[in-house]
């Protein structure tokens, strides 16, 4: 095949081209920096000097394949399938493909900015910057810099990746968010949100603390970030729990990352079986006395090696309580 837009010049970025995104979304390097890692493992190019793809043959037209059925097929396959389909029809094949380190579905290349998949694709090929620009195009357009500036993963996941996934992708970039920044995201409140954490910022608007977000609750947010000069959309993200902790409100219970779900998992089963309640064990006791470094490593390879060390404690209590 002659004249591939997917390849291209595949230049790296340049060195602020991360910064003026930042700046352009209003956000923090960091958040953005977590996006391309999840979507692309930080990488627009893959190692042959292509742009960075992944074929969803379930968007093909008149395609009978559901995405369960694309989810499974392995990368070898997957590129097959592509070359296959973009020989038959070439627009359809880019449309149906993501592309680079935002993994911009083809079908959406008029929001990113471009006439044509052809044409996004073409230019993404040329470089990073390209890519990071259609990003930020992308967000703008369907207004996710909101949710990206509040840390609203599960916002981000809902409406940029699709869904689907039970809020692990908003968990993932929770990981990754702390991995960029050094800091972890106060859980977002918003109309319909409960618990301790709606309780504490009822408290600090001088409202009454039931617990429950509700219309009073939502309102008197929006008369907090009117004063606080930020946007009055009555949902609590980074930079409302910010503006309260600056006048006094303690922080806030922060959101979860994989770890965090894996350890309410254990918890679960060992309560299930009897463990946890006979020695006195919690999940977020576990989370305390596993080694910092360990819940960082939660996923993938570390799972088993962190939640063995937990069940040890656990061993151990259970033993001095039946001496």
């Amino acid at each position: 095949m002659a004249n591939l837009p997917w390849k291209g010049a595949a230049r790296p970025r340049s060195a602020h081209v991360m910064r003026a995104a930042a700046t352009a979304l209003r956000c923090e390097e960091a958040a953005i920096r977590a996006v391309f890692e999840a979507e692309a493992a930080g990488a627009g190019f893959l190692s042959d000097g292509t742009l960075k793809r992944r074929f969803e043959p379930h968007h093909m037209p008149g395609s009978a394949m559901g995405w369960r059925e694309a989810f499974k097929i392995k990368p070898g396959r997957r590129e097959a399938l592509f070359l296959e389909a973009f020989d038959r029809d070439p627009e359809a094949a880019l449309r149906a493909t993501s592309w680079g380190l935002p993994q911009i579905m083809g079908f959406n290349h008029a929001d990113a900015g471009f006439g044509s998949a052809r044409e996004m694709v073409k230019a993404m090929a040329q470089g990073e910057d390209f890519q990071i620009s259609a990003f930020t195009a992308l967000v703008i357009a369907w207004g996710l810099d909101s949710a990206i500036r509040a840390h609203d993963w599960h916002e981000f996941e809902r409406r940029y990746n699709g869904g689907g996934q039970g809020g692990a992708y908003a968990r993932k970039m929770e990981k990754l968010y702390r991995k960029h920044s050094g800091r972890a995201s106060a859980e977002v409140l918003r109309l319909g949100s409960s618990g301790a954490n709606v309780t504490r910022l009822q408290a600090a608007l001088g409202i009454v603390a039931d617990g429950d977000f509700g219309p009073a609750t939502k309102a008197a947010v929006e008369a907090f970030q009117t004063k606080a000069d930020l946007p009055a959309d009555g949902i609590v993200g980074a930079r409302t729990w910010a503006a309260l902790e600056a006048a006094g409100t303690k922080p806030a219970k922060v959101q979860a990352t994989p770890g965090d779900a894996l350890l309410d998992r254990a918890e679960d089963a060992l309560r299930k079986g009897g463990l946890g309640a006979g020695a006195g064990f919690t999940g977020r006791d576990l989370l305390d006395r596993v080694p910092q470094g360990a819940i960082e490593a939660l996923t993938y390879g570390a799972v088993a090696l962190a939640l063995l060390y937990a069940l040890t404690l656990i061993l151990r209590r259970l033993r001095r309580a039946a001496r």
